[in-house]
């Protein structure tokens, strides 16, 4: 307590020093005892019950670059407080809005009084804006809707822009993509701290483990999104790594089979053996050669639009199997633009 009072305490300088901007709507503080009902402390959004978790929530938070850190709105309220349940939700949509530049904590002056009166809050709602471990603007009431979003944006603008949170995604897809999987499983680690980023960063740990060869890993993160993260399963970047997975089931063994040459002379005397041809995908797939492996299977569809194959989920038709490709891939991969088109003119043949 002691310690974290301290921090606080520095701050009361700075509160002193800002103007108050009091709104027409502002609220006489009384410090009574009623408690509040909280919900998860996780996320960009989340409530300060102990001195304690100003510490880490406002003060460690807002030293921590986005989005598993940032600019953090500190906002003073009670449950007797009528424009302070005008307010919170605002603030609340503007932060989700941010998507992970900054985040919102919130402090019911009831049940932490000693917090409230080390920063000189005397009236709610009263919101801080705290970077670096440092108060830089504040304001009391309810101000109108313009003047909130200005006051956000420059939390946004202090974090360095908007969508953190899929900007720390898409570096760390790329840190996977260049094969730094090391610095690439550290990233989406960290990324689970948050549960709005949690499926992704699951779903990105997943990928990882197929990099380095983890199938039954890779399986078990799998297992986890659909139980842990049934909502999210839709999302594409979760949708790609399931497909990934489920591909790298299906996918003969490295050392089984025939190399690709023995398969191409093969069809080079029975150009309709399908069994073959898929045979040849599967090990163009495990090599990474994905246009290959596309171009073959559309060849299969095209003089067979039945022919199913045997996979570790059961018997799928090779156009399932060529759309869970392009799923693994997503939807940007040149290889899956081009492998729709083709596909579908073979369909409407």
């Amino acid at each position: 307590m002691a310690v974290v009072l301290r921090r606080v305490a520095g701050l009361a300088p700075l509160v002193r020093a800002l103007p108050a901007r009091s709104g027409a709507r502002g609220w006489h503080l009384p410090l009574s005892t009623a408690a509040g009902t909280k919900g998860p402390n996780t996320g960009m959004i989340v409530d300060v019950r102990s001195a304690a978790d100003f510490d880490a929530l406002v003060m460690a938070a807002s030293a921590k670059p986005p989005p598993v850190g940032g600019p953090v709105l500190l906002d003073l309220h009670a449950d007797w407080c009528q424009p302070c349940k005008q307010l919170t939700p605002k603030l609340e949509a503007l932060v989700h809005a941010a998507r992970g530049a900054v985040r919102l904590a919130k402090l019911d002056v009831d049940e932490l009084p000693e917090l409230a009166q080390a920063l000189q809050v005397k009236s709610l709602p009263t919101v801080l804006l705290v970077h670096k471990g440092k108060l830089v603007d504040q304001f009391q009431g309810v101000p109108a809707d313009a003047q909130l979003q200005q006051f956000v944006q420059k939390a946004i603008a202090l974090a360095g822009g908007g969508a953190q949170g899929l900007k720390a995604l898409e570096g760390a897809a790329e840190l996977l993509a260049a094969g730094d999987v090391a610095e690439a499983s550290a990233a989406y680690k960290e990324l689970l701290q948050l549960p709005e980023l949690a499926a992704s960063a699951l779903a990105g740990l997943a990928l990882c483990s197929l990099k380095q060869g983890q199938l039954a890993a890779a399986h078990e993160l799998v297992a986890e999104l659909h139980k842990a993260y049934p909502a999210d399963l839709n999302k594409p970047d979760v949708r790609k790594a399931i497909s990934a997975v489920r591909l790298a089931a299906d996918a003969p063994a490295d050392g089984e089979g025939r190399s690709v040459e023995d398969l191409r002379a093969e069809l080079e005397r029975n150009p309709k053996d399908h069994a073959t041809r898929f045979e040849l995908a599967n090990v163009l797939l495990r090599q990474e050669d994905h246009d290959a492996a596309v171009s073959e299977l559309l060849h299969i569809i095209k003089w067979d639009k039945a022919f199913t194959v045997e996979g570790a989920e059961g018997s799928k038709s090779v156009r399932d199997f060529t759309l869970q490709i392009f799923e693994a891939l997503g939807s940007d991969h040149d290889v899956t633009k081009k492998g729709r088109r083709r596909l579908a003119n073979i369909l409407l043949m």
